[in-house]
Formats: structure tokens, C-alpha cells, sequence
């Protein structure tokens, strides 16, 4: 019998912790901003973590950027999202815009790519990743991608994991952390 109730107990106990979860409203965003100084991977060095968005902060800013381009017209969005000291802009975030067909709407980071095709744009693995970008918006309406693209603070060829999210049927935003070096 005792070997029946001990597990119980033990089990029980665990699932009232878990139920009763942190009881704050606190924004996401709010905790972020509190923990910015744990950026990046538990790997990487002090100075990696600071200077560098995280995943978590690009699908915030993400998130952000969907919701501002439904409160304003596109092109008083875009013209926020280049803003370097703006909300849109942080550490070495920035957001991109995209429509199904390939076609550059907007990039915070590379102005040269606006009104660009970028569909056949291949990263330095080779891969074919605005075609990944678009497969996943024809099969979801957001998700993860990894390739390698260039840290425009660095200057170099970087792993970046990038959240997507619809903003319409034809029109995606993004938004990527490059993974810190350890």
C-alpha cells in the first residue's frame, strides 16, 4: 500500500506546484526587458549575451510589428520599423516583410533588398531559405527557421533563427537572433 500512496503523494504535490504558476499580469515584454543581460545561449560568453537579441525578443518584436502594421498603413509602419533608436529596432534586431511571392516589401537591416525578388536567394549553406520562409507560411500561419545570413553588426556569415508570422494571406514578417559564438 505504501508504495501505491508515497508516488501519489509525491505526484499530487508536484501538480498543485505547477497549478498554481506565477500569479502576475507582468507583460512579456516587461520580463524581457528585465532579463536582456541573459540574451543569446547559456554558452556564450558575457560580452555575446548583452550586445545580442534573443529568439524570444525577435518574436516579441515580431508580434509587435504585426499588430502596429494593422493599427497604421504600411507606409507609415515601414517608415517606423527603420528607426534606429525606435521600438522596432533593438540590439541587432530589426523586422523584415515579405510577400508569398518572394518580393522585399521591407528589410530593417538591408535597404538595397527593398523592391528586390528574393525568392532564389540561397544562404552560404546553400540553402534555398526564402523558399523555407514561404513553404511554412503556405503551412502555417508562424514558425521557426534556421539559416546563415550576414550580422550587419559584425559584418559576418552568422547562424540566425528567425520567427515568421503571417500578417495576411499574402504578406509575412520576421524577424531573426543570430546565435552567439561560444
Amino acid at each position: 500500500m505504501k508504495r501505491i500512496i508515497i508516488p501519489f503523494i509525491i505526484i499530487t504535490i508536484y501538480l498543485s506546484l505547477l497549478a498554481a504558476g506565477p500569479t502576475t499580469n507582468e507583460s512579456i515584454k516587461e520580463k524581457l526587458q528585465e532579463q536582456n543581460t541573459y540574451s543569446g545561449s547559456a554558452l556564450a560568453s558575457r560580452e555575446d549575451r548583452i550586445p545580442y537579441g534573443s529568439p524570444l525578443e525577435a518574436k516579441v518584436m515580431v508580434e509587435d510589428g504585426i499588430n502596429y502594421m494593422h493599427e497604421v498603413n504600411f507606409e507609415k509602419a515601414f517608415l517606423d520599423f527603420r528607426e534606429k533608436e525606435g521600438q522596432f529596432q533593438f540590439k541587432d534586431l530589426y523586422l523584415f516583410v515579405i510577400d508569398m511571392d518572394g518580393n522585399v516589401l521591407f528589410h530593417g537591416g538591408e535597404e538595397a533588398l527593398i523592391g528586390t525578388n528574393v525568392i532564389d536567394l540561397k544562404d552560404s549553406a546553400g540553402k534555398y531559405f526564402i523558399k523555407d520562409f514561404i513553404k511554412l507560411m503556405e503551412e502555417s500561419n508562424n514558425g521557426w527557421k534556421e539559416y546563415y545570413w550576414r550580422n550587419y553588426e559584425t559584418q559576418k556569415v552568422e547562424m540566425k533563427l528567425t520567427y515568421l508570422k503571417k500578417f495576411n494571406d499574402n504578406i509575412f514578417i520576421g524577424c531573426g537572433a543570430y546565435q552567439p559564438r561560444y
